[in-house]
Formats: structure tokens, sequence, C-alpha cells
């Protein structure tokens, strides 16, 4: 502003200098043009007084003066008479003040009040002039104003000059004239100067004010969300650290907070992108409505937000957000349709879990994605997963090679009816042959893949590569069907029960040989999404079951509307069968609930002969783990498992045990 304003007063000042110099040498010129109007108004009056006043009285004797310079013949009486009477009237009526007539020699040969001296010298310019013939005038400054004109005398006859005749006629007249019409022409000269001056002014005032307009909404637009009006990543960088500098010094605390909405993709996907502008407008308002003026909202991309919340402690930022989160829960309508949005927000403290912007946002992402992952939307980081924030980044990258250089392979566990422990099904387990760091287990980038979006084309690769295998085991005559493991943000994504159809076409699979296996946390999220992309999958006829049955807190209403043809029991129910009470009732509880819905029961973690025995005593369907087979490529897995049903013998058992 303060620049803005120097600039339109420089240019102001410097836009006069020009403007007072063109006024200046106009009126010079002027001034130049009304002088010499001036002598030529002298010379005019000069020439008409020498043709009425002095020629008339030398005509009486103009024979007497044929023979030239006056100064040798003078004039006669009768001449000298004429003109004393016709300067004496043009004296009386003011038009001449002093006239003489003088010879070439310089001698006065008429002066209209008798004298012969104080003429201009011989010598002057002026007079030289008139001598030869041209005349001359000029102004002379006194106490009146004179204009002085030296004019030769031409006689009549011959055309011949015989003298020069000096007159003083008044200025002051011509020169009041001229000083009028000077003023007048300046007046208006500089009129239109001040008016000119004025209109650049003006436009110099409009153009600065334009300019800082146009900076300012440049500056805002580099610092701001165009769809929103929230500060964008930069902007939110640059306020943070400001404030955790200030927090460093005076010990402050306070919160950094990632927001991430949820399932935001589908609304894009589904009623297109206008419908999610508008939805990330909406969310904004909603989101500034339940945030305090000390507070710092920011939009860093997609639909991925950011607070600072300086001066709260864990509790009162969950308190706030909590309300935060309810006013994004309220219902909205876009085109049409009704929506509930909901979102997944992770916390990180300072200075408890850093006190740098990098290191806090880092450790608020880690908690948002256990959000994600987990049944709580609202998390504050609890010091786990650290070294995910360094790592995921390499991890992601190198995964996105892995698939492209097809370095990831797929290993199988069989899963074996009870009692006879025939194999009914394998289940899919991936697994990462780095070429640096070998044999990778799915624990070290299933994480990183499912919070980056990799897990979509890696469960797409998978889902290919099992039912491919199904093939070969096929063709080698046996029928089992195959499992795959299948994360929520697959069931998030648009058109995923198309692509099992398309897999299934592809290879010619019958959809009952190929069962999804899905978490319980993951039936709890999205509901009505999940119901209706299951509901399509089971359709098709695919099996579909729930893993780590138990691991979760998922309400059995979302059990029930699930259709759900397999429950998985966790194995840290099933380790512990044989000497924990408690374990062995909710075993026995989830048994006889799985079969009152109609579905089978799989015991997963199996590990020793009793366990196994007291799953068939139990009425569990089926079992899978350590003891009866580890996860192994296909070709490997045991097509007998056991050689006797409903019995194990200490060989069989080692054997299992050893795989």
């Amino acid at each position: 502003m303060r620049s803005t304003s120097r600039l339109f007063a420089t240019f102001a000042a410097a836009s006069l200098v020009p403007v007072v110099a063109l006024g200046a040498l106009v009126v010079q010129d002027y001034r130049r043009d009304a002088a010499e109007q001036g002598r030529a108004q002298g010379l005019a009056q000069a020439d008409v007084i020498a043709q009425m006043v002095v020629a008339p009285a030398l005509n009486s004797g103009e024979a007497h003066i044929l023979g030239g310079d006056l100064s040798r013949r003078g004039l006669t009486a009768e001449q000298y008479e004429r003109m004393r009477e016709s300067t004496g009237l043009a004296v009386y009526r003011g038009s001449v003040q002093h006239l003489r007539l003088r010879g070439f020699t310089g001698r006065v040969i008429f002066s209209d009040d008798g004298s012969s001296s104080n003429g201009v010298p011989v010598s002057d310019p002026d007079f030289q002039a008139a001598a030869a013939g041209a005349a001359r005038a000029k102004v002379i400054i006194g106490r009146t104003q004179t204009i002085r004109v030296m004019q030769p005398l031409f006689a009549g006859a011959t055309g011949q000059s015989v003298g020069v005749l000096e007159v003083y006629l008044p200025y002051q007249s011509i020169a009041d004239r001229l000083d009028h019409q000077v003023t007048q022409t300046v007046r208006r000269i500089g009129g239109g100067l001040a008016a000119l001056y004025l209109v650049l002014a003006l436009l110099a005032w409009w153009i600065t004010r334009s300019l800082r307009r146009y900076a300012a909404d440049q500056r805002h637009n580099a610092l701001h969300d165009a769809l929103t009006g929230l500060p964008n990543r930069v902007a939110f960088r640059a306020e943070a650290d400001a404030v955790l500098n200030q927090a460093r010094r005076d010990g402050e605390t306070g919160a950094v907070v990632l927001v991430d909405l949820n399932r935001f993709k589908e609304v894009n996907d589904t009623l297109g992108h206008h419908a999610g502008d508008e939805l990330l407008r909406v969310v904004s308002e909603r989101f500034r409505a339940g945030l305090d003026s000390r507070d710092l909202l920011a939009r860093l991309g997609g639909d991925e937000f950011a607070l600072l919340l300086p001066g709260r402690t864990g509790p009162e930022a969950v308190a706030l957000l909590e309300g935060v989160r309810d006013r994004l829960a309220e219902e909205m309508v876009l085109d049409g349709v009704p929506l509930s949005i909901e979102a997944s927000f992770g916390i990180a403290l300072y200075p408890e879990h850093g006190d740098h912007l990098q290191e806090l946002t880092q450790h608020a992402d880690v908690a948002m994605y256990q959000g994600k992952r987990g049944t709580a939307d609202i998390v504050i980081y609890s010091g786990t997963g650290v070294a995910h924030s360094h790592q995921w980044l390499v991890v992601q990258a190198e995964l996105r090679h892995a698939l492209e250089r097809d370095e990831l392979v797929l290993h199988y566990q069989p899963k074996v009816n009870l009692p006879d422990g025939a194999v009914i099904a394998l289940e899919a387990l991936v697994r990462w042959e780095h070429p640096e760091r070998g044999l990778l287990p799915p624990g070290v980038f299933l994480p990183a893949a499912e919070h980056s979006g990799l897990i979509v084309p890696l469960t797409e690769w998978v889902l290919r590569r099992a039912l491919t295998d199904q093939l070969g085991w096929t063709a080698a005559g046996q029928s089992w069907a195959v499992s795959v493991n299948v994360s929520v943000r697959n069931l998030e994504v648009a058109g995923f029960p198309d692509l099992v159809a398309a897999l299934l076409a592809e290879t010619g699979t019958p959809p009952e040989r190929l069962v999804l296996e899905v978490t319980e946390t993951a039936l709890a999220g999205d509901v009505e999404r999940v119901e209706r992309v299951l509901a399509q999958v089971a359709a098709l006829g695919v099996g579909l079951s729930v893993d780590d049955f138990g691991a979760g807190f998922t309400s059995l209403s979302h059990l029930r509307g699930q259709p759900v043809a397999e429950i998985k029991i966790d194995r840290k129910f099933v380790a512990d069968v044989t000497h924990d009470p408690q374990s062995r009732a909710i075993v026995r509880s989830v048994i006889e609930l799985a079969h009152g819905l109609g579905s089978r029961v799989t015991a997963e973690g199996v590990e020793t002969a009793e366990v196994y025995r007291w799953l068939i005593d139990a009425g569990c369907d089926e079992a899978q783990g350590y003891l009866i087979g580890r996860p192994v490529p296909w070709p490997q897995v045991d097509a007998g498992i056991f050689g006797l049903p409903g019995e194990m013998s200490e060989a069989t058992m080692i054997e299992g045990m050893s795989r």
C-alpha cells in the first residue's frame, strides 16, 4: 500500500515537470511572438507616418531633394513649416512622441521639438540599417515603454533613399493590449495543461490502484485455494512455521491435524467433478463454522485438509474435532442425492510429538491412517508407526516398480475340512521377491500400499494371478477354491464388482470357486457402500468371507446385513482354546452364531493337534494354520494333508508343523 502510494506520488511529480516545462515554453514563445507583433505594428505605424505625414510635407519641395542626401541640401522653409505642422498634429494626437528627420551623416534636418542632438548615433546598427534601406524597430524600456523605429526616407519620384526617419512611438497601449492577449492565452494554456495534468494524475491513480489490486490478487491466489478460498499448502506451512517458532520460544502447546474425507472419490466418480467441487466448498464452510479465530484451516489438495490448533491439549483438540465431525456428518443434498460426509482425523501434539511442522504432519498422517484402518475416526498419534512415515515413500516407489517388473509372487496356505483334513481351498498370500532384501512378507509393504492407493492395482494383480494359478491346479485334477484378501480401499473404488466379473470371465473360473476375504473392520466403515458392493459381488456367485472375526468391534447388525458365506475366527482366540475357558466360550459362540446365520466357520492359527481335535469336537467346519501347512507355491501343497479322518498321528503332526 505504502509503496504504491509512493509510486503514484513519484509519477505525479514526474508528470508535473514536463507539463510545467511545456507551459513555460509555450508562454515564452507566445511572449516572443507578441513582442515581434509589437515591433511589426511599430514598423507599420512608422511607415504610415512616413507616407501620410512626412512625404506630403516634402512633396512641395521634391525637386529640391532629388539630388540625394538631406544632410547636404536640407529643407526649404516651406517644407520645414509643413513638417512642423504635420508632426505637431501627430504629436498632439499622441500617435507620435518624437520625430526626427536625419541625413545619412547623422545631421538632424528636422526635429519636432527643434533639438538637434540626443539622436541615435550614426554607428548604431539600427541607423546603419535604415540608411541602407531597411527599417528597424526596437522597444525601449524606461519610465514608459516606447518603440523606436528607424525608417528609411525615400524620394517620391526616384524611389531613392534620401535620409533616415527616426520616430518614437508610444508602446504602452500596444504592450497593454499584447499583455492582455498573453494573459488570456496563458490562462487558456494553463487551464488546458492543468486539465491535462489532472487527467494524467487520475490515470496514474487508476493504474496504480489497479496494479495494487492485481498484486494483491496475485498474492492471495498464490497463498489460497481457488475453489474454497482457504489457505493452501504454502500458506499453511508459512503460518504454521511462525506459530511453531513462537511456541518453541514461549513453551506453548498445540496440535497439528490432518483430515481426509472418506469416499470423496466415489462422489467424483458417480456424481461428477462439479458435485465434488461443491462438496469441498460445503465441507470448508462447515469446517470454518466449527473453529475459533485463532485456529488455522487449510486445504492441502484433493480432499485433504490441515488444521493448526494453537494452545490446545489432546482432549481439547479431540473435543473440538468431534464438533467439526458432527457438523460434517449433517446431511447435504448434491444433484438430488442425499449425502452424509465422514472424515478421518489424525492429531499430532506439539511439543510432545515434535516441534517442527514436517515431523508433526508425518505423525498426524500416521495417526490418520491408523484411524482409517480402525474403528475410530479421530486418532491422536500414539508413537507407533514412526518408521512408516519415513520409509513408506521409499516402499511405495519401489512397490510401483515391483508391479511393473513382476517381482511379486503368491504363496498359498491350505484350508482343510474338518474332521477329514482334506484340502478344500487355498488362501492366496502375496510376497515380494525384493532384488536386494529377498523375500518380503506382506506386513512390510501392504500398509504402505493401502495408504498410497497402490492397494488397488496390487489387489487386481493378486486376483488375476490367483485365478491363473487356479487354472493350473484345476488342470492337475484339484478342484480347490481360492481365497483372496480384499482391502477396504478396494470396496471404496467404483467398479470393483465389475473388475471381479471381468477377471472371472477372462480366466473362465466358476464364480463359486472364488472367495473374497474382507476384514471385520471393513464392515464397520460405510455400511451402505459396503453392503452395496458386497451384494453385487455375491450376486456374481462369489463367496464372501469375514476375516479375523473377533479382532474388531463390529456390530452384529453389520454382520447380519452381509451375504457372508464364511466366518474366520481370529487366531488369538483359537490358540488359547485348550487352556483358556473364555477363549473356548468365545469360539463356541462364534461357531453357533455363524451356523445360525448359515455361514461356514474356519479357525485360523491352528498350530497343535490338541487345538485341531478340540475344534472338531466344537463343530468347527474348517481349519487353517501352520499345523496344516505353511504358505508355499501351489505345486508344493500336499493334496492329502492327513491320512486318517478325524485322527492325527505324531508323525503327521511333526511333518505339518515343520512345513
